[in-house]
């Protein structure tokens, strides 16, 4: 079935008053998947609800408790009164029941899992176990029953029961109708809290495709931005990358959450550093801080960066305004920020490089000649500072506060646009329509087999380094294994050419027009006319403009 106008009227009503019981910032909690996988039982559930009361994450804020797949009977039979899904009583002899009680008695929310298909994901395929399609009334009431707060919706086996129907990556228009149905009766028997985990896959409209920060708005609180998490930093870096276009929509705020998937940290694949940093970005971008490890093994160390206080106020912060890309270095470094409520502002700093190294950060580059900074990471704060620099390991980063901050009144750098699509094309570069494009046109097929490329003519500028700002489309988004990034390699009067990357800009090619992106390029002439040639394997497929600075008194970057 589809919604029609009227439905979509009445579900937008239903958010309005569900949103009044269920926070509007980011969830804390702790799910079973990581250390798990579909094998929950009593034993190990109660042994993590007394280590999560015993360590102080429920103190700290961690109070969504989360059983995920592997609760429900693997028999393929549904209550034979209700009609709802039933528990695995080998794995959970006494139900859900008492486990729900003696969380919320530590302290803690009771969430649970379920499907948006006719069986769950499952480690076995075809998976035996049912789902809720076409049942989520009496799922939502057997939920209610256990005083459930918060539902994850996973979405395998939504066309069948087959083997090669178990996780749909390709665009779908039935999200609406599958997934609003169990948002409805959640809310119908008084369950807040709804997750659509759908791998960031899009929306199939008549205008093309939307992406999960638009279609879930008003059938659930929080929505997955990208596929399933895995071991290693390459799945932090992919999911990262990912969010890059979503933080900058301004489509996330208060009840409506861009979800990265679990956290990684205590678990095998990443060094430290790694972990620190990939919590720092999640508690930033405001996703959910859902541990996914055994907590009882984790080390002190660990256990302080999840239990980071200055890092879980700005991810808890009432403004709910995720850090921005302000601009990469490829391959070296990346520089993030966001306003948080109180008019203090959140950095970022992460090292792309893997190495040992000082990393810095000069407060001009956001507009700010001096403020208070506070190192999240030792609590060091400093007064009056114009830049931080600090030692850091590979993939580390500087997590910092600013308050007390002063910004720069200088005028703001001047930039003459440029089209691209006025340059000179070979090797199979095409100039392509684009309705959201500032000039209309986008130069495509850059790359390639033919290493297609475009050459910008008569550029001129005061500075031989300085930033140049392109406007770009990269709709290719990338499931486990990908980076979402495409490269390109751009050179500055035929010079050494230098490795670019375009993260994904989003899923419309038509619409998602990632604008002003910065990059830093050497080699330019203060004298003469100046060229730059954007080509390379994998470079993305739309350049559609860039600009340069030329005007030399706003040049104090």
């Amino acid at each position: 079935m589809i919604w029609t106008s009227s439905a979509l009227i009445t579900l937008a009503g239903v958010t309005h008053v569900a949103s009044q019981s269920f926070p509007t910032t980011p969830v804390m909690g702790w799910n079973s998947y990581n250390q798990m996988s579909c094998s929950p039982n009593t034993e190990k559930i109660t042994t993590t609800i007394n280590a999560l009361a015993s360590l102080g994450f429920v103190n700290a804020g961690y109070k969504y408790f989360q059983i995920d797949c592997g609760w429900a009977s693997r028999d393929g039979q549904r209550n034979a009164t209700s009609g709802a899904l039933k528990v695995d009583t080998k794995a959970f002899p006494n139900g859900l029941k008492p486990l729900s009680d003696h969380a919320r008695s530590k302290g803690m929310k009771w969430t649970m899992y379920s499907d948006a298909g006719v069986r769950m994901c499952d480690p076995e395929s075809p998976s035996p176990v049912l789902g809720s399609l076409g049942y989520e009334a009496a799922d939502a009431e057997f939920f209610k029953t256990l005083n459930t707060e918060y539902v994850k919706y996973d979405n395998c086996y939504a066309d069948g029961p087959a083997a090669d129907q178990n996780a749909p990556k390709n665009a779908r228009t039935d999200f609406l109708s599958r997934m609003g149905v169990m948002w409805k009766e959640l809310q119908r028997v008084g369950i807040p809290g709804m997750l659509i985990c759908q791998w960031g896959v899009p929306f199939t409209t008549s205008g093309g495709l939307q992406g999960p920060a638009v279609w879930t708005k008003g059938i659930s609180t929080s929505f997955r931005l990208s596929d399933d998490i895995q071991s290693g930093w390459a799945s932090v870096y992919r999911i990262y990358n990912q969010a890059i276009h979503i933080a900058k929509s301004g489509l996330i705020g208060p009840g409506h959450i861009a979800d990265a998937d679990l956290l990684m940290v205590g678990n095998s694949g990443m060094t430290f550093d790694e972990q620190a940093t990939h919590f720092a970005a999640w508690a930033m971008l405001k996703s959910a801080l859902m541990i996914s490890t055994d907590v009882v093994a984790l080390s002190s160390n660990l256990l302080a960066v999840l239990q980071n206080k200055a890092l879980i106020a700005i991810n808890q912060d009432s403004a709910v305004k995720p850090i921005t890309l302000r601009q990469r270095w490829t391959g070296d470094r990346d520089l993030w920020a966001g306003d948080l409520a109180n008019g203090d502002v959140a950095v970022l700093v992460v090292d792309l490089s893997n190495a040992s190294r000082t990393l810095s950060v000069q407060l001009s580059a956001l507009g700010i000649t001096s403020a208070t900074i506070k190192d999240l990471w030792s609590g060091q704060t400093i007064n009056k500072s114009a830049s931080f620099s600090k030692q850091i390991n590979g993939h580390g980063s500087l997590a910092l506060r600013l308050s007390n901050i002063q910004r720069s009144t200088a005028a703001k750098p001047t930039y003459t646009y440029v089209s691209a699509s006025d340059g000179s094309l070979s090797s199979g570069a095409t100039i392509q329509s684009c309705s959201s494009c500032s000039s209309t046109k986008r130069v495509g097929n850059l790359g390639g087999s033919s290493n297609g490329r475009v050459t910008l003519s008569n550029i001129r500028t005061s500075q031989a380094t300085q930033t140049v700002r392109f406007d770009y489309v990269n709709g290719d988004v990338g499931y486990m294994g990908a980076t979402n990034e495409r490269i390109a390699s751009v050179s500055v009067n035929g010079g050494a050419a230098k490795t670019v990357s375009f993260p994904l800009s989003g899923y419309n090619w038509e619409v998602d027009v990632s604008r002003d992106y910065a990059v830093e390029l050497s080699g330019f002439s203060t004298t003469g006319a100046n060229t730059i040639t954007v080509s390379g394997v994998n470079v993305p497929r739309a350049v559609e403009r860039h600009a340069c600075l030329i005007n030399t008194s706003l040049l104090e970057f």
